[in-house]
């Protein structure tokens, strides 16, 4: 996942990165922006722990998504202190911290956080979604 874009247009969540892997419904919506999305590191590793979780082979799971088309991004000391207005929504809405850093990232980067989460468009937060699938939250 060595891909490089001048600025990623969409940032995945970990949901997106797992309805691929899977072909679970709005896969292609996914794939169809890939070349246009990065991922932050804190959303690859929930992507790899749910997957193995639930009984993906570690080294599949790791060379499938080393081989997406997107650059993987860091999660960093600037990101932390930028996402701290996100915190109570843990608390207050239950959004983990995997979700807080995807919307922390696309916040920083003017980019749009994909996710198949209905929740986040009501958030009430200065970041745009997009939900690659409508249906319950994942």
């Amino acid at each position: 996942m060595s891909a490089k874009i001048e600025r990623p247009l969409y940032v995945l969540d970990a949901s997106a990165l797992i309805a691929l892997f899977h072909r679970e419904p709005g896969w292609e919506v996914v794939q169809a922006v890939l070349g246009q999305s990065a991922v932050c590191a804190i959303n690859l590793t929930e992507a790899i722990t749910k997957l193995t979780r639930k009984g993906g082979e570690p080294r599949l799971v790791e060379r499938y998504l080393r081989g997406l088309p997107m650059p993987i991004l860091p999660w960093d000391e600037e990101l932390a202190w930028e996402s701290r207005d996100m915190a109570p929504l843990a608390w207050t809405r239950g959004i983990s911290l995997a979700d807080r850093a995807c919307l922390a990232m696309a916040r920083h980067l003017d980019a749009v956080a994909m996710t198949s989460d209905t929740e986040w468009p009501n958030l009430d937060l200065d970041v745009r979604v997009v939900l690659f699938r409508k249906g319950k939250r994942q």
